[in-house]
């Protein structure tokens, strides 16, 4: 039984994602909800598989910083509840809930994006400074780079710089994608705004006749 209200779950978290989330995003939430149907300690054929699926990308939104406009991935717990019709106070305690059940912490590896997890992970040096993984990453690639360069000859470094021209090509046109989804998110969220608004206005019209 658990077994098919997994797979549900997995199927109603899946068409959120394909819809809000990049890939690396909709595996970590995949991972959860199959982390989920296998803890003894949770029944999740109890309650609505709905709620189930609403409180799983929470939590994956809450562990990878979605709730943080400048996360380039941003996402409110409006979207999330409004696509899955679900309570925003039910569906964060669940979430909670979850979040203790399997010991989630920040940057936890079974459901962060590798950016997230590099962003909270330090090296200690030798001096014994305390620096950002990614920034010590950065520090021997630009070495490696210097080291290259004087290594290999003109026709060489020409090559070198073309594929460094096209890497840079794409870093942009995927950042670009990545604004056009949060511009398109913002869109929606301002619309459903915008509806719930006259639905508010309408009903105190309509009020407002009565009395008259």
């Amino acid at each position: 039984m658990n077994e098919e209200r997994t797979k549900e779950i997995i199927e109603l978290a899946r068409s959120f994602g394909t819809r809000y989330l990049n890939e690396e995003l909709i595996a970590c939430t995949m991972r959860l909800c199959i982390a989920l149907g296998q803890n003894r300690k949770v029944t999740i054929t109890r309650g609505k598989k709905e709620i189930w699926a609403a409180s799983i990308v929470y939590v994956i939104a809450r562990a990878n910083f979605l709730f943080d406009k400048k996360n380039e991935n941003f996402l409110t717990a409006d979207v999330i509840c409004d696509f899955f019709g679900t309570n925003k106070t039910t569906t964060a305690n669940k979430a909670t809930v979850i979040e203790k059940t399997l010991n989630i912490s920040v940057a936890d590896k079974r459901f962060c994006t590798d950016e997230i997890i590099d962003s909270l992970s330090f090296v200690v040096t030798k001096g014994g400074y305390l620096l950002p993984k990614k920034r010590v990453e950065a520090l021997v690639e630009d070495l490696v780079d210097e080291v290259i360069y004087e290594m290999v000859d003109e026709e060489e470094s020409k090559e070198i710089e073309r594929f460094m021209a096209e890497k840079k090509k794409q870093e942009e046109a995927a950042a670009q994608a990545k604004k056009e989804r949060r511009a398109e998110i913002n869109r929606e969220i301002a619309e459903k705004k915008r509806k719930k608004k006259e639905e508010e206005q309408a009903k105190k019209n309509g009020r407002q006749l009565k009395l008259w």
